[in-house]
């Protein structure tokens, strides 16, 4: 993989894929942390797809048009919410994960606070969202996931924190 992969908008009918994708991605992520029942893992299509109602999701395609990525973004004024950031497992470490972001963040102009959760335990993840910017704000245990230990990230840009 280089970065000849295209970074476009996913359609609705994009969901399926991007939720098998997603299930692959976060499997890693439950084993590493001894947590099988996360939210990604538990999503449905019906889910996901209502999810595509209130955010746009981006996709990134390979050559043979296999969707290697993807994140989903909703911009609220100046704030945006990042979600979800997921590479394939055979494409992580070169990259894609960065500019996903980075595309997300260059589609929101006017956002000027940039909001993200991950595992606290994630080490690589936080690494990755400190590379560009992003600063741990808060941990806490997310009664969604049981009481799993969360870290919220935040990306200011121009200096305002609305």
């Amino acid at each position: 993989m280089t970065t000849s992969e295209k970074i476009t908008t996913a359609g609705e009918d994009n969901a399926a894929e991007i939720l098998d994708l997603q299930k692959r991605a976060f499997a890693t992520e439950a084993e590493a942390h001894g947590k099988r029942d996360i939210e990604p893992l538990r999503q449905t299509l019906d889910s996901i797809l209502a999810d595509f109602a209130t955010h746009t999701f981006l996709k990134a395609v390979d050559g043979d048009g296999r969707i290697v990525g993807s994140v989903k973004y909703r911009a609220l004024d100046d704030r945006v919410w990042i979600g979800k950031l997921i590479v394939d497992i055979a494409c992580r470490g070169r990259g894609l994960g960065r500019r996903l972001l980075a595309e997300a963040e260059a589609l929101n102009p006017a956002g000027r606070r940039f909001q993200l959760f991950t595992a606290a335990s994630s080490i690589h993840n936080i690494r990755l969202y400190e590379s560009v910017g992003y600063r741990v704000v808060r941990e806490f245990r997310d009664p969604a996931q049981d009481g799993f230990m969360m870290v919220e990230m935040v990306k200011v840009v121009n200096g305002k924190t609305n």
